[in-house]
């Protein structure tokens, strides 16, 4: 006798009766338990559980899904791949997480692709919200973290970061183009940057503001917009500004020194200067290239005696006074002085230079001449001579004379009148041109 199917009504109520239910078991282990017909051996009829089938078309238009729904995909030739079905790329088992329905099975057998295991592209913009959690990379390779190759590299291995490069060789190394700049470390409005080209390294600012050196925590030296240099200032006044440390010869305020550490130039806190290779030579000149050097040596005047004439008594007429001086100057290492005798103790080009002015107004009449002279170990190398009529109270006489002196001559100065004289004024210069 053919057995009628239980009528619906029946199997409502049999399953509301029990909280499990068994296909094939008659203890189930869950709320469905379904049990394969054959479990094992080599029958060939069919178990298992035949989920809904459908198309893209006919999930998408779904609504009210609950969450966990399960449906098999079996077209996307229909529908599009937006809205809930944004993740329905392909055929499959796909279920509802109450926003999207979700791949479930991989048709290919293979490992599901992501960020660990093969490379992808973004199909938008992504942001991570990292709240108060850390996010951090390991690794041990050397360019173990990048962004475009060399735009920024990390060196893992080596605990480095490139710009520019994949190879760091200091814990940051910006690598950029000849003529290009590398830092800038700017507020918006001052740039502070780094730059490299023409066979040159630059580094300063690029914007009208000053550049300040510092050490512990103080500006030690400053370069204005201007072009102005101050060292112990921030505002130079000229194109290199010093600010000396002190007021006293005890401190300096400049010092160059040789590879020795000799020093060759200190400029005192008070101004004054000291040259070491000149500092017991009276005369200084330059070079033909303009370098500093001792001007005893070159053709370059040097004054070696200023005197001026002492007041004499009468002297008899037509007779050879020798002038005396009273010596103002005198480089005792060219000249040597003694009454009216000046003695060359340094062979050399000198020039003398006398004015003698001679009181005559002790005679009636007062006409007649007068001779200064210039002598050379007695020899006359210089004079001058002049006449005079009555009425004439003085007499004025200016001359000069150059010779090459060598060491041990004389030279003197001779006035001489044809009637009573005296010397009231005069002076005496002489000058050094060298050898």
């Amino acid at each position: 006798m053919k057995k009628k199917a239980l009528p619906l009504i029946v199997l409502f109520a049999f399953f509301k009766a029990y909280s499990q239910i068994g296909i094939n078991t008659g203890s189930p282990a869950a709320t469905l338990d379904i049990r394969a017909k054959n479990a094992t051996g080599t029958s060939t009829s069919i178990d298992g559980v035949l989920i809904t089938r459908v198309d893209r078309q006919r999930v998408q238009s779904m609504t009210g899904i609950p969450v966990s729904t399960l449906v098999y995909v079996n077209s996307i030739a229909t529908g599009s791949q937006t809205g809930t079905a944004v993740n329905i790329d392909t055929v499959g088992y796909y279920y509802y997480d109450g926003t999207s329905w979700v791949k479930l099975h991989n048709p290919t057998n293979s490992i599901a692709a992501n960020l660990y295991n093969a490379d992808g592209a973004l199909t938008g913009n992504r942001a991570v919200s990292q709240g108060s959690n850390t996010l951090a990379f390991t690794g041990t390779a050397t360019n173990a973290f990048s962004v475009d190759n060399s735009t920024l590299s990390v060196d893992a291995a080596n605990d480095r970061v490139g710009v520019g490069t994949i190879t760091p060789d200091t814990k940051l190394t910006v690598s950029t183009p000849d003529n290009s700049f590398g830092l800038n470390h700017t507020n918006g409005t001052i740039n502070l940057k780094t730059y490299i080209g023409g066979g040159a390294a630059y580094i300063g600012t690029t914007t009208a503001h000053n550049l300040n050196v510092m050490t512990n925590n103080a500006i030690k030296m400053t370069v204005t917009p201007t072009g102005t240099v101050g060292v112990n200032t921030s505002s130079p006044s000229a194109v290199l500004d010093i600010l000396s440390k002190g007021t006293t010869n005890a401190t300096k305020a400049l010092e160059i020194n040789d590879s020795t550490n000799k020093e060759l130039l200190g400029l005192q806190d008070d101004g004054s200067v000291r040259l070491e290779k000149y500092k017991n030579i009276g005369v200084l000149g330059t070079d033909a290239n303009g370098f500093l050097v001792d001007g005893s040596n070159l053709n370059i005047p040097a004054i070696a005696t200023i005197g001026f004439a002492e007041i004499s008594a009468n002297q008899a007429a037509t007779t050879f006074y020798t002038v005396a001086f009273t010596i103002n100057k005198n480089n005792a290492t060219n000249i040597t002085y003694s009454s009216g005798n000046f003695t060359i103790n340094k062979a050399g080009y000198y020039n003398f230079s006398v004015f003698l002015k001679y009181d005559i107004s002790m005679n009636s009449p007062t006409g007649g001449s007068a001779s200064t002279n210039l002598l050379k170990n007695g020899s006359i190398f210089s004079y001058n001579l002049s006449g005079h009529g009555d009425g004439t109270g003085d007499i004025g006489h200016n001359l000069a004379g150059t010779q090459f002196f060598n060491v041990g001559d004389v030279v003197r100065v001779t006035a001489s009148y044809t009637r009573v004289f005296r010397i009231t004024q005069g002076s005496m210069t002489i000058v050094y041109y060298g050898t």
